[in-house]
This record gives C-alpha cells, sequence and structure tokens, in this order.
C-alpha cells in the first residue's frame, strides 16, 4: 500500500487493533479498533426488536393472566387475523398499556439506564484507549520519558559500538567531528525494543532524531523497522547522541556512525562500488525543490537496489525499473526537496557489484 496516504487502518498483522501508516511504511503507533456502533435499543425500539409480538392480540393488556383463563392474550395462528395493535391518535403503538404500569415504568427506566451506563463505558473505554497514544504519530515518544538512570558512552566515526539504555532511563554518546560531515547513525536492536534517537549540539539544541527507519531501509540495511536510522549534515564540534525506548524498557543495542563521504554532482555520473553484504552511500546536495531522477546503471549484470533518504526525512526506493523486460536497474522520478540528499545503493542477492549513479533534474 505504497500509495496510501497516511492514516490509520487495521494492523495488518491480523491483530483486532489500528496502526498507523506514514504514507510509506508502517509505524509502531497503535490504537484500539473502535467497536461497531451500538444499535439503540429499548420502548421506542420495541416494535423492531419484537416483530413476533407484533401478531399477539392484547385483550388485557395490563394484566397477565394463564393462558385459557377468560380474557386472557392469545395469539393468532397461519389462518386466522392479527388483531390490530392499539391505536393511538392514529399511530399503532406497541404495549402502550404495559407502558402505563408501574412495574412497566420500572422495566423502561431500567432500559434507559443500561443504555446510559453502556454508551458511558464504551467512551470510557474508548478515550482510557487512545489516552496513551501519540496524537502526532510523527513525533516524539509518549511512553519512556528518559528521566531514569543514564548510562553514557562514546561514539566513534565508522566504527560500531555496543550500549544500554536502563528501564525508562536513557543513554548519552559524545560524539566529535572535526570537519562539516554527513553523517548516517545507525542504532538496532536485537531484542525487539522501540529505540528513539536525538542528535543534540552543545548548547542543548537537537539537531537531528529519529524513531522508525522503515520497511525501504530495513530492507536495504537491515535491522529492525522500529531500529532508528538518522541521516544528518552536521559542522564540526561536539554533539550528544541520546537514545531511549519509548516504552521505557530496558535494552542492549548497537550504534553505528558511518560518515558519507562519495559526493555526487548533479547532471554528473559517479561510479560506485557495491560491496558484498554492504551498501555503497554517497551524497548530494539539491540546489532547489523540485522533480529529479536518480539513475542507476549496473555494469556487472547484478540487481542492484536504490534507497533515498531527502533533506525532510522521507525515504524513497526503486527496485527494477522495468521488470517485465529483465531491466533491474533502478530509476527512481520523485519530487526531492532543496537540501542533501543522501543516495544508498545495495545489491538484491547481497553480491558486490559496480554502478553508476547520476541525478537530474527532471
Amino acid at each position: 500500500m505504497s500509495d496510501q496516504a497516511a492514516g490509520w487502518y487495521p494492523d495488518p498483522t491480523g491483530e483486532n487493533q489500528q496502526r498507523y501508516w506514514d504514507g510509506d511504511s508502517w509505524t509502531d503507533y497503535y490504537a484500539p479498533a473502535l467497536p461497531a456502533q451500538e444499535e439503540p435499543s429499548g420502548p421506542e425500539t420495541a416494535h423492531e426488536d419484537y416483530p413476533y409480538l407484533a401478531e399477539v392480540t392484547h385483550q388485557r393488556p395490563d394484566v397477565m393472566v394463564a393462558p385459557g383463563t377468560p380474557g386472557a392474550w392469545s395469539t393468532s395462528s397461519a389462518w386466522g387475523t392479527p388483531a390490530e395493535g392499539k391505536d393511538d391518535s392514529g399511530t399503532k403503538v406497541f404495549g402502550a398499556g404495559v407502558r402505563n404500569t408501574p412495574g412497566g415504568v420500572a422495566a423502561v427506566a431500567s432500559l434507559v439506564v443500561l443504555a446510559v451506563l453502556l454508551v458511558a463505558g464504551i467512551g470510557w473505554w474508548v478515550v482510557s484507549g487512545m489516552r496513551g497514544d501519540d496524537p502526532d504519530p510523527s513525533g516524539g515518544s509518549t511512553g519512556g520519558s528518559g528521566t531514569g538512570s543514564v548510562t553514557t558512552g562514546t561514539v566513534t566515526l565508522t566504527d560500531t559500538i555496543d550500549a544500554l539504555v536502563e528501564e525508562d532511563g536513557r543513554w548519552e554518546g559524545t560524539l566529535s567531528l572535526s570537519e562539516a560531515t554527513v553523517l548516517l547513525l545507525d542504532v538496532r536492536t536485537d531484542s525487539g525494543e522501540d529505540l528513539e534517537v536525538s542528535v543534540q549540539d552543545s548548547s542543548g539544541a537537537e539537531v537531528a532524531g529519529g524513531d522508525d527507519r522503515g520497511r525501504e531501509l530495513t530492507e536495504g540495511l537491515g535491522g529492525s523497522s522500529l531500529d532508528p536510522l538518522v541521516t544528518a549534515e552536521l559542522e564540526g564540534g561536539e554533539y550528544t547522541v541520546i537514545v531511549t525506548e519509548l516504552d521505557g524498557e530496558r535494552s542492549g543495542f548497537t550504534v553505528g556512525a558511518t560518515p558519507v563521504v562519495e559526493d555526487v554532482e548533479l547532471e554528473l555520473p559517479t561510479a560506485a562500488s557495491v560491496p558484498a553484504s554492504g551498501y555503497w552511500a554517497g551524497s548530494i546536495d539539491l540546489p532547489a525543490d523540485g522533480a529529479y531522477a536518480v539513475d542507476v546503471r549496473d555494469s556487472d549484470g547484478n540487481d542492484p537496489v536504490l534507497v533515498t533518504i531527502a533533506s525532510d526525512g522521507r525515504v524513497r526506493s526503486n527496485d527494477d525499473r522495468d521488470p517485465q523486460n529483465d531491466d533491474r536497474d533502478p530509476l527512481l522520478e520523485t519530487q526531492f526537496p532543496a537540501g542533501t540528499v543522501v543516495l544508498l545503493v545495495t545489491e538484491w542477492s547481497e553480491d558486490a557489484t559496480n554502478v553508476t549513479v547520476t541525478v537530474e533534474a527532471s
């Protein structure tokens, strides 16, 4: 459903709940499936709720007596003629006599109170189920506050380190950059927790952050769709990488920081070598918002896959430009905002291959 608009949809895993689709991939935001709307039920709908009683002839509607007793009510047969219901100013009213008795009034009042309690209970259930959900699924955490214990470490470029966030705590890693860098920050866990990452400068202002990497990056780079993967264009200086867990759970994880050093120039082909079981990363600075085409050509007869991360954080991908004609080279034609776009090329079978990458305005 890659063309489906962002919004709440039934959870594709089959759970009795809704899940938020951000326009590109399923997020980890859930909401209870709303119960079917309750049909009104009460004295006003008795005629519709119990149609078989419409055939009852009420000789004494206010008194309940044994069958066969003179004056008792009787039912019509297939060859009998159903009696008309009580007529009240031209409108047929079922059981009007019963409603005018003390017992009937009490029964009606009980039904009304029950209906009110039922509606109130459903409303409370819906509100309480939604109270913990993020009203903006593209935003930050609503679970763990990160105010518990703090563990620390150091983020090293071109290296992957092991780290730990304690229950309802946070992990803080120092990052030093000697020059301006386009950074690919890969945070992932093997135990299924939902991590979030924030990059702050020396003043404590957030300069980059992310939550779920989504399906395209998971297929290309591995990890879970709930693991963050952040791209950021950072000036030289000191930064703090902060990792928390969405639900405040304890989690071990890894942090990998890869500088994107390959520069791609607009309209000029760039040779790229994709390593086995890995990826090639490059970046291009787009001068303006507009339509662009990213053209990847393989020279080894392999099957490359293209994933792009725009300056607004949106992920786009393409695998085969024309699979029906066995053209497996990616071609992505789309709208990009101005700014830095990170280009990632992998190979479908995880084989090493060589490609050329060209970005053109279209």
